[in-house]
């Protein structure tokens, strides 16, 4: 089968929340707040593959791009419009002074592993004046988290493996760009912990393949199933 971090960290959270989502198809609208942060992926994606750099692109990107579902009324939708004017100018002039070079944004990997195919998408990699590969993470939310929490950052332990198996890159530095807050934590890749990750890549995966869906309860606060759910904790 083919797995993605968002397919490993769901089953890695609760296969019963897995079956909900891809065995049975089930769907989480998307609210405001997903919206955004949605659409701001979409615009930096469009910008930073396309060959114009200028702000006037990026704010045509942003129309373009813009996504309105999940709002309650349009005065929300107003008022988040007018944040991400504000926080792409401010992204555009922080690019502008940038030193490195943009090697891809939503890189796409994949590599075999064993009888799977593991697959994702990097929001970016960059080249550092020194030659060495940086992987970026975009982060759209209000919240900066620490160097140690980058540095025990699933998501991008995932996408610096997959760059390595599926690319041939081998990062060197792990960023999250936090473009709401205006905010980059950086710190150095250790990849001491690649065979453990990858065998557990290899345990969601053939769990996910076997049908073991058993639920798990240490996520039910958060869950979107968890009003539903026959094992949750938190209805």
């Amino acid at each position: 089968m083919d797995i993605s971090y968002t397919r490993y960290r769901i089953y890695r959270e609760c296969p019963e929340k897995y079956k909900y989502l891809f065995e049975d198809g089930r769907r989480i609208p998307l609210d405001g707040r997903a919206s955004f942060g949605l659409s701001l992926h979409r615009v930096l994606e469009t910008w930073l593959r396309g060959a114009d750099c200028s702000l006037e692109s990026l704010q045509d990107a942003l129309r373009s791009r813009w996504l309105s579902v999940g709002y309650p009324d349009e005065a929300s939708e107003s008022r988040a419009y007018a944040k991400a004017e504000r926080v792409l100018a401010r992204f555009h002039g922080e690019e502008s002074s940038r030193r490195t070079r943009l090697i891809g944004a939503e890189k796409e990997f994949a590599w075999p592993l064993g009888r799977h195919e593991v697959r994702g998408m990097i929001d970016r990699i960059d080249q550092l004046p020194d030659g060495a590969y940086e992987l970026v993470d975009y982060k759209t939310g209000p919240s900066v988290p620490t160097p140690a929490q980058v540095a025990d950052d699933l998501q991008l332990r995932f996408y610096a493996l997959g760059a390595k198996r599926g690319l041939g890159i081998d990062a060197a530095v792990l960023t999250v760009d936090c473009v709401a807050a205006g905010k980059r934590v950086s710190v150095p890749y250790d990849p001491s912990g690649e065979e453990a990750l990858t065998a557990d890549i290899v345990a969601a995966a053939d769990g996910i393949e076997a049908g073991e869906f058993s639920a798990r309860t240490r996520y039910c606060p958060r869950c979107d199933f968890r009003a539903e759910c026959p094992h949750s904790t938190a209805k």
